[in-house]
């Protein structure tokens, strides 16, 4: 998905000037609280977030994916 973005804002970068590639950089950069789901502690055992979970009273969350990089850094 990110990929769809790569080419287009390489491109602009060798039409526009570094000032406008610079601005537009910081626009499409994740902003501060943009990404709240990798504040969450993530436990990539099923078995430690289970036993967390138990003892707090909350329920688990389970998230996969295939083919790829896990979802957020274990």
């Amino acid at each position: 998905m990110i990929a769809n973005y790569i080419l287009p804002v390489f491109l602009l970068a060798q039409v526009a000037g570094a000032d406008d590639f610079t601005k537009l950089h910081s626009l499409i950069k994740p902003q501060r609280g943009e990404s709240r789901w990798m504040e969450i502690d993530w436990h990539p055992r099923v078995w430690e977030a289970r036993r967390k979970a138990a003892a707090e009273g909350k329920p688990l969350f389970f998230m996969a994916g295939s083919g790829g990089a896990p979802a957020a850094g274990c």
